[in-house]
Order: structure tokens, then C-alpha cells, then sequence
């Protein structure tokens, strides 16, 4: 029989109160303590590999399909096309594989397009006959196109003082439809910069800032074909999403190294199911003495392809940053605006053939470096020409490209 409470006993009860009192705090702290934890685990994980989870919980706490930064100018709308000069796009012209791709993204920012470009002058840097034949073939079609002399700094030296020039390489292969605007808007906001380069993915300054876990997703090589028999072959070459591909198998001690030759023509990169430290080209290059360096094609690869489900996924916010005046680092040259009056200036800066030797005079002895900004608030990717068939060739990137362009961009068929 249990002990009778005297209910007269006021600091008896007391006692027992407070000291229920107590647990329950406690157990109020824990849990929360607890559930704090949990949130801080899961925001960590969805931040650098959101593949693990069955939702991203990043979502609960930002608006992802809002970019952080103003396309133009904070608190800006549209930026109308300015007037009093004339805006040009300067095209070096090497593969014609790549600007038919291009092509579809001139096009559409062409002034009868309602767009910038009241011009768009192509420089050949080839002397192969297929290509300029299928140049010469598309300039006759678009009356704003036009065929420069041939030359490989003629880019830098067809130029009017009083003349916007947007330098475009022929090997760009996407770029956001406010791109243009943005930085022609930066550049008139910014006299004193000779150039404003666009938010280049992977290129000079930038390729470590967009080799950041959440950026850099942790794409991997297929290392045998993965049948996929439900889909004909056409449907495969028409879809650019990330989300129709396999998950990637491969062997646990699979690692991409220096030297990485591609599997087989055509293959694709694909994500793992599981994440797996230092086996991604990035991962190695950084954590590791084996890995290929930033300026591999694997590393581009692996960037081409996590770029590729950002933009599906709709989080290229992820690349965004303001302005960057002055980088450390050389900015790229693949996508530029500035005025005739700067062109050879810049050329004496960017005509170096070899980037090691750009990267060497970027900084003068003083301590001084070109007056270019990057602007990262309009996204431009660059398929280099110089990874070659031995390197991005050898995947199904450019069909990718292709697909995505036909699919969202382009007013005719390629």
C-alpha cells in the first residue's frame, strides 16, 4: 500500500513540483537541443551533396528560383538597349559544330529580336573548308552577320572608338537571356573598367569559386555503356536533363586521376548513388597529389555536366555573386564588353597563346593588375576548344548543349 500524501504538507508538495518542474525543462532543452542538431545535419548535407536526401531542406529556409543578385542593377526591372552608339558582338570563329549553337543565342539577342546586338562580325580562326563554307552559308541567311578578315587578334583590332563590343567566343554554347544587358549596364556603370567579363563557368578566376561543394556536383565518368532500352536513340540525343540519366556504377575504389583517358566515344558522366571522398576530378585535384589539375578536361567535364543539372534544377543562383573588380586572377576572354577605344589594350593583355603565360603578367611588378571586372550576375558556358578530341569530345556534352538550345532557344532548326 502506498504512502498517504498529507496534502496539508505545503513544502513537501512544493518539492515534488520543482522537482518536475526540473525534468520537464530538461527534457524541453534536449529536445530541442536535439532537433537544432538534426536541422544544422541536414542543412549541412543539402547544402554540399543534396543527392542524399529525399528533399532539400535549403528550400524550407531560401527561395531558390530567386537569384540573390538583380540581373542588371539592385532593384532594377528591365534594362532597355541604351542609345547613341552602336553594340557589336565580335565572334572568333574556329568549329562550326559549336557556333550553330551559338548561333541560336545571337539570334535571339539581336535588336529585330528585341534584344542588344545591332551586329554580330564573325572572325575566322580556321582554315577548315567545311566550316567556312557553313559560315559563309549562315551569314547570307542574317543580314545583321558579317565575315571579318581572318586572323587570330583581328578580334582585338576590328574595332571603332565609339563602338560597344561584346568579344563572344564561337565556342560558347550557353548563355542566360539577360547575359548582354547585364553587362553593358556594368560597363556604363563602371567607365573606369577596360572590360566587363561575364560570369564565365570554369574559366580563369572563377574555376575555383565554381569547384565549390554544391556547385561542383560529384559527376563521374561512365566506364561501360548503360543500356537504357525504353528510349530510342533520337529521344536519348534530344534530352539535356540531368534527371533522365542513370545513376553511375563503377567499382568503390573507382578514383578519376591525372592522365584519365575517356572510356569510350560518346560516353556520359553520371552521379553516384553514394558520395564517395576524392573520386570526382575536382575532389582529387584538390584533396589529392594524383588528381588532374583545374584546367583538365575531366575537371571540365565534371563542371560541364553539374552546370547542365543546375540549370534544370533551376539553381544557378548557386554561380551568382555581384561584381568582382580586379580579380587576383585572369578574368576570361571568352565573353567580354568593352569599347573600341580599349580593344588594344586588351589585346596586348589577353593576346597571350598560352593561359600559364597570361596568368605569369597578370600582375605587373608593382602590384598592379588590368582594370577588368567580372560581373557574375549573367552566366555564359564556354565549350574550350583546346580540351580537344581526346577530352570533352569524347562525351555527349555538345548534343546536350544542342538539345537544350533547340529545345528552349533557337527560332529554327540547327
Amino acid at each position: 500500500m502506498g504512502r498517504s500524501r498529507n496534502l496539508d504538507d505545503v513544502e513537501a508538495n512544493h518539492d515534488e513540483e520543482e522537482e518536475l518542474c526540473t525534468w520537464r525543462d530538461w527534457a524541453v532543452v534536449l529536445s530541442w537541443s536535439l532537433l537544432g542538431y538534426l536541422c544544422v545535419i541536414l542543412t549541412v548535407i543539402g547544402y554540399y551533396n543534396p543527392s542524399l536526401l529525399p528533399f532539400d531542406p535549403t528550400s524550407l529556409l531560401f527561395n531558390k528560383d530567386i537569384s540573390p543578385f538583380y540581373a542588371f542593377s539592385h532593384g532594377s526591372e528591365r534594362f532597355p538597349k541604351p542609345h547613341g552608339f552602336k553594340i557589336v558582338a565580335l565572334v572568333p570563329f574556329n568549329y562550326h559544330e559549336r557556333t550553330a549553337i551559338l548561333d541560336c543565342y545571337l539570334q535571339q539577342n539581336l535588336v529585330h529580336n528585341h534584344g542588344f546586338l545591332d551586329q554580330v562580325v564573325f572572325i575566322p580562326q580556321t582554315q577548315d573548308a567545311v566550316s567556312l563554307q557553313w559560315l559563309k552559308s549562315l551569314v547570307q541567311q542574317t543580314p545583321e552577320y558579317a565575315i571579318s578578315l581572318s586572323g587570330h587578334d583581328m578580334d582585338w583590332k576590328f574595332t571603332h572608338d565609339d563602338v560597344m563590343y561584346i568579344r563572344i567566343d564561337g565556342d560558347v554554347v550557353f548563355m542566360e537571356d539577360h547575359t548582354i544587358p547585364t553587362i553593358v549596364k556594368t560597363k556604363l556603370d563602371n567607365p573606369g573598367a577596360m572590360m566587363v567579363s561575364a560570369n564565365v563557368v570554369n574559366e580563369g578566376a572563377l574555376s575555383s569559386l565554381h569547384s565549390h561543394p554544391g556547385v561542383a556536383l560529384p559527376y563521374l565518368p561512365e566506364i561501360h555503356h548503360v543500356e537504357q532500352p525504353s528510349r530510342s536513340k533520337s529521344q536519348l540525343r534530344s534530352d539535356w536533363r540531368a534527371s533522365s540519366l542513370p545513376r553511375w556504377e563503377g567499382p568503390a575504389s573507382f578514383r578519376v586521376q591525372k592522365g584519365f583517358q575517356p572510356p569510350f566515344q560518346g560516353h556520359r558522366w553520371l552521379l553516384p548513388a553514394g558520395a564517395g571522398a576524392d573520386r570526382d576530378p575536382i575532389a582529387s585535384s584538390v584533396y589529392t597529389e594524383t588528381g588532374p589539375t583545374l584546367q583538365d578536361w575531366t575537371v571540365s567535364a565534371q563542371q560541364h555536366y553539374s552546370f547542365l543539372d543546375h540549370l534544370e534544377s533551376n539553381t544557378l543562383s548557386r554561380y551568382k555573386f555581384p561584381m568582382w573588380v580586379n580579380p587576383t586572377e585572369p578574368a576570361s576572354s571568352s565573353f567580354g564588353c568593352f569599347w573600341g577605344k580599349d580593344a588594344e589594350a586588351l589585346g596586348e593583355i589577353f593576346g597571350h597563346k598560352i593561359s600559364e603565360e597570361l596568368s605569369k603578367s597578370w600582375i605587373a611588378a608593382d602590384g598592379s593588375r588590368p582594370n577588368v571586372t567580372i560581373d557574375g550576375k549573367g552566366l555564359v558556358s564556354h565549350y574550350s576548344a583546346k580540351l580537344g578530341a581526346d577530352g570533352l569530345d569524347a562525351t555527349d556534352l555538345l548534343e546536350r548543349y544542342r538539345a537544350y538550345a533547340q529545345e528552349k532557344v533557337c527560332r529554327q532548326t540547327m
